[in-house]
């Protein structure tokens, strides 16, 4: 992870950004570069060999809880802690440098975490943040699996913008490795339907830098 990264071009963040301005997510196949793929499916792996994931749950703080009938899946965060999630950091820098260019959404803080779902890991329909809470603002989701096909499962359904229970989804994108999802996390129903193998991934979710008494919070 010596060398520069490609880094999108202008004409695939604008792709992006007429996406999320428009419809509130965005599907682009292939965005994450080859190299950086490697090195992060690489790294998952040796993670899971090691036991480093735990159970994902729901919830934040004292409301956080492990429900299997709601979510089946492992994970564990990201730290910069090697060359292959430093070299992550900067690529999703890039892609919030545009966000906030383009759409002035004011994104500040970033946090991110491998998944693993299992064989038969779920995830039921959700919003990644409570409409209002601004506690997460843009979701991404990055795909490192390998030789992924429609009959593998494991595919992220999406519905539109404050879609109702009654509304039918909008699209189901299925894991191909290098693909990146990205979606406003406040108003863009998803679920992740039944794997027929495991499936590995990337979930990430910029915040606003909110204040207490006029002073920035600064980054923990």
């Amino acid at each position: 992870m010596t060398a520069p990264l490609p880094l999108p071009g202008d004409n695939r963040l604008g792709c992006v950004i007429e996406d999320l301005a428009s419809k509130g997510w965005s599907w682009q196949p292939g965005l994450l570069p080859d190299v950086l793929l490697i090195a992060l499916r690489d790294e998952i792996h040796a993670l899971e060999a090691e036991a480093a994931l735990a159970p994902a749950g729901i919830g934040r703080e004292d409301a956080f809880q492990v429900d299997h009938s709601i979510r089946k899946t492992r994970i564990t965060w990201l730290n910069d802690s090697s060359p292959a999630q430093l070299a992550f950091s900067d690529w999703a820098e890039h892609l919030r440098e545009a966000l906030n260019r383009s759409l002035l959404l004011g994104l500040f803080e970033f946090e991110a975490c491998y998944a693993v779902y299992p064989e038969g890991g779920f995830y039921d329909r959700h919003l990644d943040s409570f409409e209002g809470a601004k506690n997460r603002i843009v979701s991404l989701v990055v795909y490192l699996n390998d030789q992924w096909s429609a009959e593998d499962g494991g595919a992220l359904v999406v519905w539109p913008e404050r879609a109702s229970e009654d509304d039918a989804p909008v699209a189901t994108l299925v894991p191909e490795g290098g693909g990146v999802v990205l979606m406003l996390s406040e108003t863009i129903p998803h679920a992740v339907q039944p794997t027929t193998k495991k499936r590995y991934g990337i979930a990430g979710w910029w915040r606003v830098n909110q204040a207490i008494d006029g002073k920035v919070i600064p980054i923990s």
